[in-house]
């Protein structure tokens, strides 16, 4: 049997996690535990087969669930850090110009979610829990870096539109 725990601060990731899983076909048990100020997810799988699909649907579901709940915010932080001298209409249509970027074919965009999916599964083929926050503050700097460069992409893209 193999386990992985998630542990996040945020009962609403949590939902959103145990409704992720409920979905996938796999024989899986889910307990949702709270110990002190963390919530726990424990996902059991409790095949002999397919290990590494267990992985790569464990990890697929913890970055849709970065994706929904931290990378608007860091987009955002990016934009407001970053282009400070920038009114905030302009900041606006920056971070606009960024999430239409983030919906383009993931090979146009540097194979974003692979690169966070491959980040996370690597990081729990090592480690039996993952603490959400942690992990994104800590584990991600390739993917923060990617994303960047993407908001960078869009000022330039931002900028190229006011002088044409």
């Amino acid at each position: 049997m193999k386990s992985v725990c998630i542990k996040t601060i945020s009962e609403e990731k949590i939902e959103y996690l145990i409704e992720q899983f409920e979905k996938i076909p796999m024989n899986i048990y889910i307990s949702n535990y709270r110990f002190k100020t963390f919530d726990n997810l424990i996902i059991h799988y409790t095949e002999k087969e397919y290990i590494d699909e267990f992985y790569e649907i464990v990890s697929l579901i913890i970055k849709k669930t970065i994706e929904k709940f931290f990378e608007d915010d860091f987009i955002k932080k990016t934009v407001e850090k970053n282009y400070f001298y920038l009114s905030s209409i302009e900041r606006c249509y920056i971070y606009e110009i960024t999430k239409k970027v983030l919906e383009l074919p993931d090979e146009k965009i540097g194979h974003k979610s692979n690169m966070l999916k491959n980040l996370i599964k690597d990081y729990l083929l090592e480690n039996k829990k993952i603490v959400l926050e942690g992990f994104i503050n800590f584990r991600i700097s390739e993917y923060k870096e990617l994303l960047e460069k993407i908001v960078e992409v869009s000022v330039f893209s931002y900028l190229d539109l006011i002088t044409f």
